[in-house]
């Protein structure tokens, strides 16, 4: 089953991520960096306009996209304080083997600046990760505590210097419940996919 002790933590790390940005598709002018970015925080040039998504968070990953994960999944929208999110859950067969949580944490407008700040606190009982860009838009790895072992893995993904988007994955069974954090990039990539496309 989902595990809302994985998400929670996320959540908390969360507080200093993000809010609306600027323009579904990239907009046509590249953006100036925001003022006083953490030291090492990445720009992100080509802010996107999520304001549709964060509408309607369910409809950043497709059903067909669902398929691809191998799984059967409900989703329902969740009761984040931090932003608008979505949840899916596994009903292929018990115990679920996945789920995820999808979540724009509108709550402030710092974007991946406040994982940046939080980067030494993070890796003293957790971790944070830069990884390689999701199609260009800068991405780290990230949690309060180092539960990847476990199948759990958390992914903060930037679409502007003021809002990211997050995805937090548990996998309980399958190929890949030692390598969480791949189905957690896949899923990010998903979701920019759709984000790009203006969804």
């Amino acid at each position: 089953m989902f595990s809302l002790a994985a998400t929670a933590a996320l959540a908390v790390v969360a507080t200093g991520c993000s809010s609306p940005s600027t323009g579904g598709t990239p907009s046509p002018q590249t953006s100036t960096p925001a003022t006083s970015l953490p030291a090492g925080t990445p720009h992100v040039a080509n802010p996107l306009d999520t304001s549709k998504a964060q509408a309607a968070p369910c409809s950043v990953i497709t059903d067909q996209q669902i398929a691809q994960l191998g799984i059967v999944a409900d989703k329902k929208l969740s009761d984040a304080s931090l932003g608008p999110s979505c949840d899916w859950h596994d009903t292929s067969k018990l115990p679920a083997m996945l789920g995820f949580e999808v979540q724009f944490v509108t709550s402030n407008k710092s974007g991946l600046s406040s994982l940046y700040e939080q980067k030494d606190s993070l890796r003293q009982g957790g971790y944070f990760e830069p990884v390689n860009p999701i199609q260009g838009y800068p991405a780290v790895l990230y949690g309060q505590v180092e539960d990847r072992p476990d199948g759990a893995c958390g992914i903060a993904v930037g679409v502007s210097d003021t809002l990211d988007y997050s995805v937090s994955v548990n996998v309980n069974s399958g190929p890949n419940v030692k390598t969480p954090c791949d189905v957690a990039e896949k899923i990010a990539d998903m979701v920019m996919t759709n984000l790009r496309a203006g969804a």
